[in-house]
């Protein structure tokens, strides 16, 4: 059997990159593959080409491997044209819905269009309140709080931190920690039009001319704990804004502010967390509802994926007879003779950590992977054993500030970030580890790579009951149930296992024998070809050769059919 294989090459960044080229030299043993590439064919050892130049006549099969991956948009105008076989590996494609129909983020009439063509009526409902949503938001500016009740020294008004410093929003409340102040200065960038003011209660402290200054100095009327506005007039939500879904009303982007007084100089953290964080409306609120995907859905000719949550979906979608096949997300082996202790001290970890019950969650820090709960989680457990830490291995991400609430909890000693790792370097962090962790929800509906490169190491995992993670199996993946039990359950989870190195010797060896005997690449490789043998060759019509044609134009309006 011939097969075309729709992929991105090793230059991008891609988890379903990394899953396929893990995959593609165990389907070799059943397959001949070509592969095939949108952009940079460069691909060390094989001789990959340009998916304009693929010919469906000249293959026995087309298998995407596609995903909730921005970089994936140019399958979806190849699937509408010539149809295939599509690894499914997400549920909710918005991420790659967005890049493939700029109109979506955009707005306006044809965002709409799109919103009902690619997700039906009741995301096209969805779609229309969150932007009538971000309009009133876009148009009205913050209402006044009571800011003294607040604790803290950064207490609402304030964007999420970036490099260097932060945006307010209209207004923003700043409280300063020192007695006897004598002197503030706000260091901001204004932009233009606008006027920027220092506020202590009523009393106007100072005010910058409109679009100029980017300095404030100011003597407080009462220099004890002194709590300000920095209250900004002229702002408005661009075009350009606008154009790339940003709803949020930018007041100024305050770069210092520092104080002199009896207790003494300082300079407030703007990376600190804010008493009551600014939440702007933005699609991506809803994307876990955005499913986006039916230009996929509707137009591949058979499908495989990762669990039965995905298949009755597809068919649900479709509701036609349609090829399905589920198979697990694969797994090598990857074990270890090096003791983990020894592991963790190679990895720069501090000595505290060598003797320690060390949790690894590998994969993007966001927020639908329930960080924030599994950071509660660990201080609750830490109040029982102390000696309980944990790695996040992956790079930041999203609205969530996690280093912000380990702060906050007062964690520093117990949670290592690591920011990016190659894959690699993942298997070491994964290794020094004695469980993986890999929460979700909600979710996309994709099977996690992370938890299965958790397995390639014999390390078991503690995932959530939920969604596509409910079919993992019981004997080596722990579930930990969503809701308010859970917090404590997983708290528990933790000290159960840290004093229990019995059982967790007997879940690794479950997770080799699931490796051996179910997920192993060649497994799962073999499983492919059975499929493919039964499923309907693509699409090959001129018209759609043509169309696929005219989708890899570049400049092409994307937002076209």
């Amino acid at each position: 059997m011939k097969v075309a294989l729709v992929t991105t090459p090793p230059s991008v960044r891609s988890g379903i990159g990394d899953y396929t080229r893990h995959l593609l030299p165990y389907l070799r043993e059943h397959c001949e593959v070509d592969l095939y590439v949108e952009s940079d064919p460069t691909w060390e050892g094989e001789d990959a080409r340009l998916a304009r130049d693929l010919k469906p006549r000249d293959y026995d099969q087309i298998l995407y491997q596609l995903g909730n991956e921005q970089s994936h948009a140019f399958m979806v105008h190849m699937i509408r044209a010539i149809g295939g076989t599509v690894m499914q590996h997400d549920w909710v494609l918005f991420d790659m819905a967005m890049a493939t129909w700029p109109g979506l983020v955009r707005g306006g009439a044809k965002g709409h269009l799109l919103a009902l063509r690619e997700g039906g009526l009741e995301q096209a409902r969805l779609y229309a309140r969150n932007w009538a949503e971000r309009r009133r938001q876009r148009n009205h500016a913050q209402p006044p709080l009571e800011a003294s009740a607040l604790e803290g020294t950064l207490l609402a008004g304030w964007h999420a931190c970036e490099s260097g410093g932060r945006w307010t929003t209209d207004r923003a409340y700043v409280r300063i920690p020192g007695e006897g102040v004598e002197r503030i200065e706000v260091s901001f960038h204004p932009g233009p039009g606008r006027t920027v003011g220092l506020r202590q209660g009523e009393e106007l402290l100072a005010v910058s001319p409109r679009g100029g200054g980017g300095l404030l100095v100011a003597q407080p009327v009462d220099g004890d704990h002194p709590l300000l506005t920095i209250e900004t007039s002229g702002l408005r939500v661009t075009a350009e804004q606008r154009l790339h879904g940003d709803n949020r009303r930018l007041g100024v982007y305050v770069n210092r502010i520092r104080w002199q007084g009896r207790s003494g100089a300082g300079e407030l953290d703007l990376e600190g967390p804010t008493a009551l964080p600014t939440r702007p409306i933005t699609l991506s609120r809803d994307r876990f509802s955005l499913a986006l995907n039916r230009s996929v859905v509707r137009f591949a000719d058979a499908f495989i994926v990762h669990s039965d949550y995905v298949r009755r979906r597809v068919l649900e979608e479709r509701n036609a007879a349609t090829p399905v096949g589920v198979l697990h997300h694969g797994a090598e082996f990857r074990l270890r003779k090096e003791d983990r202790r020894e592991t963790r001290r190679r990895m720069g970890l501090a000595e505290a950590w060598a003797d320690s019950f060390v949790i690894t969650s590998f994969g993007g820090v966001q927020p639908h992977k329930r960080i924030d709960k599994a950071l509660a989680a660990l201080a609750r457990a830490r109040q029982e054993r102390d000696d309980i830490r944990l790695v996040l291995a992956g790079s930041l991400t999203g609205e969530f500030d996690p280093r912000a609430m380990v702060r906050q909890l007062e964690l520093e000693d117990a949670v290592h970030f690591t920011g990016f790792v190659p894959e690699e370097e993942a298997w070491d962090w994964l290794h020094a580890g004695d469980i993986a962790l890999n929460l979700r929800g909600p979710s996309t509906g994709g099977t996690s790579g992370g938890l299965f490169q958790a397995f390639s190491v014999g390390r078991p995992v503690i995932a959530s009951d939920a969604a596509e993670q409910k079919e993992l199996p019981d004997s080596c993946v722990l579930k930990v149930p969503l809701g308010e039990d859970e917090i404590p359950t997983l708290a528990r989870t933790f000290i159960d296992l840290r004093d229990d190195l019995a059982r967790r010797q007997a879940l690794e060896g479950e997770v080799l024998r699931f490796v051996e005997t179910e997920c192993h690449w060649g497994i799962v490789a073999r499983r492919y070809a059975e499929y493919m043998e039964r499923f309907p060759r693509a699409r090959a019509s001129r018209r759609g050769l043509i169309a696929m044609k005219l989708a890899s134009r570049p400049g092409r309006d994307a937002t076209s059919a």
